[in-house]
């Protein structure tokens, strides 16, 4: 990779430019006066369940029942071929 670099000469300036600026473009995003959770979740209260445990498990339930239908399809196309 360094022989690439070294070679297109404008590729490494550009990667070298943004490696300095992220830092620089998530500071200027940070917004101050915005709560920020100091302890752990209290999951007594409904909407925190939802949020922290229904959500992720709806979520991983419906990626698996997708890629498993991918796989029945991938399946069926090489069968037929």
């Amino acid at each position: 990779m360094n022989k690439f670099l070294r070679v297109n000469k404008k590729i490494s300036a550009f990667l070298l430019s943004m490696i300095f600026l992220i830092p620089g473009i998530s500071f200027a995003q940070y917004q101050e006066g915005i709560p920020k959770p100091s302890g752990p979740i209290d999951f007594s209260e409904t909407s925190n369940q939802i949020i922290f445990i229904a959500i992720p498990l709806v979520i991983l339930i419906l990626y698996l029942i997708f890629r498993r239908r991918i796989k029945k399809i991938r399946e069926e196309r090489r069968k037929n071929k």
